[in-house]
């Protein structure tokens, strides 16, 4: 009874926070301007990213001008996400030099530089370093990036970090980032949250050398009613029960992670697929026929 009383509150907070936002949710001395322009018009304007649990924040610092809705918009951020990763937020009493916790999916920051891109419209992404953490991790583990390329990024000698070291791992466009990259899956809510929560243990196994992609058919039962009990579960002999895959429809770019719980039955109907997808899964990536081409991902 007390959890649910919990939840109701929290409910009724993130309700007020949303209403709320549509106000002008200035800092005191605020200018006039758009979002991107008024975010970063200084040559030396950085960002650092911090990663907990495998989720990855960029760590906002607000200055004069800078509004929740200004934010919101830069960064495609849902205010609700706002409130819940920052508890201290306070919609009305916002402060110059406040830092502000913002979730990013991993795409949004920049790895590479484009061809033809200049310095003065990227704003460089730190991240500063934990203690016993390594080279390694950070660059294969937490950024997906080669080991020499960090090396030669931040002009180091050998793999060895100390405590407190700032390493540059990439770059995010003074123009923000766009929306479509939360629109990946398809998915909200619930099964959003829990394609999320198997991204994490998806990259909680990945090393940087141990994964693999299979290219293939996936089958699905149409006549199966769509249900918000019909979670991210899929079958598959190709890889261990337990284990979590990513599925890529390549028609429609979307993509999920979802559990394998059983091996593929075989039959006539699942013949030559690789993996077999509840309507819930099926529908998320945009599969429209019973029989469709994804591509999986897992790791050995």
């Amino acid at each position: 009874m007390k959890h649910s009383i919990n939840i109701f509150f929290c409910f009724i907070y993130l309700a007020t926070a949303m209403s709320q936002s549509d106000k002008l949710l200035t800092l005191q001395k605020t200018t006039k301007g758009t979002a991107n322009t008024l975010m970063w018009k200084n040559e030396g304007d950085s960002l650092f990213v911090d990663v907990q649990n495998g989720h990855k924040y960029l760590m906002h610092n607000l200055k004069a001008g800078q509004t929740l809705y200004s934010i919101k918009k830069f960064y495609s951020v849902d205010i609700t996400d706002l409130y819940f990763n920052n508890s201290n937020l306070k919609t009305n009493d916002l402060k110059i030099g406040q830092v502000i916790r913002i979730p990013v999916v991993s795409e949004a920051i920049k790895l590479y530089k484009e061809s033809g891109s200049k310095d003065s419209s990227l704003i460089p992404v730190y991240y500063k370093i934990r203690p016993s953490e390594t080279l390694y991790r950070i660059s294969r583990v937490f950024f997906r990036l080669p080991v020499d390329i960090v090396k030669s990024r931040n002009h180091l000698i050998s793999d060895n970090l100390e405590k407190g070291q700032v390493l540059q791992i990439g770059w995010i466009s003074k123009t923000g980032i766009p929306d479509s990259l939360y629109t990946f899956n398809g998915l909200t809510g619930i099964l959003g949250e829990e394609s999320q929560k198997n991204k994490y243990k998806y990259e909680e196994r990945y090393n940087g050398i141990n994964e693999e992609v299979i290219n293939g058919i996936a089958s699905w039962d149409k006549s199966m009613d769509l249900s918000s009990k019909n979670k991210l579960y899929v079958m598959s002999s190709k890889v261990k029960k337990g284990s979590i895959v990513r599925l890529e429809n390549p028609m429609t770019q979307r993509y999920l992670y979802a559990k394998v719980v059983a091996s593929k039955p075989e039959n006539s109907t699942t013949r030559e697929s690789i993996v077999i997808l509840t309507p819930t899964v099926a529908r998320a990536l945009g599969g429209l026929d019973s029989r469709f081409h994804v591509r999986m991902y897992f790791c050995k």
